[in-house]
């Protein structure tokens, strides 16, 4: 306790000196919170440190400690080394031409991601083309954030809560997906839909957590 107190201190009394710090550093840390879509409150909250002292090394003007960054690692569940990996600079517009989506292969399932240079998880969108008798593996889904389901063709039954929700073209769901759900198809050929999902704070790449394993992805 009393180490961490010190630290504290320390850091704080740092950045009453401006110019101390390390832009690239706080930048970077920066980068990590976001991606996990964390404010600066909770990242606060998950690794003990002060908010406004977590504000002034994002901004560059106090540089912290090997304590701190090992606290901030923790927290973020990287390790200390990727604080200081170069950040790639953000695209503002990502155009995927329709032939060079990347893929993923499942059981009797593949997905095409529409977003696969985002740098922040904000959404992740999908095309999900499902052959006949597909389906989510008969097992309850449960992520954060939102999901939001437009089919474009054939017809797609999907379960929230389990009340059932029949999707044919044109059709849209969309709802928490903290509720248990589930997707199969139910047309006599292959369905397509587009999935949106958004993480809420602590989440990141939901669809981790709502497709199969994949096979392999096609670049």
């Amino acid at each position: 306790m009393t180490s961490q107190v010190n630290d504290q201190v320390e850091s704080e009394k740092t950045s009453s000196s401006a110019g101390n710090g390390d832009e690239a550093l706080g930048l970077k840390i920066r980068e990590i919170r976001n991606r996990r879509g964390w404010t600066l409150k909770q990242l606060s909250v998950m690794s003990g440190l002060n908010i406004n002292t977590l504000s002034l090394i994002e901004k560059g003007k106090t540089s912290p400690s090997i304590y701190t960054l090992q606290r901030l690692a923790d927290a973020l569940d990287v390790p200390i080394k990727e604080f200081f990996e170069a950040v790639e600079p953000s695209k503002p517009v990502i155009f995927t031409p329709h032939d060079q989506r990347p893929r993923s292969s499942g059981e009797k399932t593949f997905i095409e991601n529409l977003g696969k240079e985002l740098k922040s998880s904000t959404l992740e969108p999908f095309v999900v083309n499902m052959e006949k008798y597909a389906t989510s593996g008969g097992r309850t889904l449960f992520h954060s954030g939102y999901e939001f389901v437009y089919c474009l063709s054939g017809k797609i039954l999907y379960y929230v809560q389990e009340v059932e929700y029949t999707l044919t073209p044109g059709d849209s769901l969309l709802f928490s997906a903290q509720i248990g759900h589930r997707w199969e198809n139910v047309y006599e050929g292959e369905s397509q839909l587009l999935l949106v999902m958004t993480p809420a704070c602590g989440f990141i790449e939901q669809s981790k957590k709502h497709f199969y394993p994949f096979e392999g992805e096609q670049q």
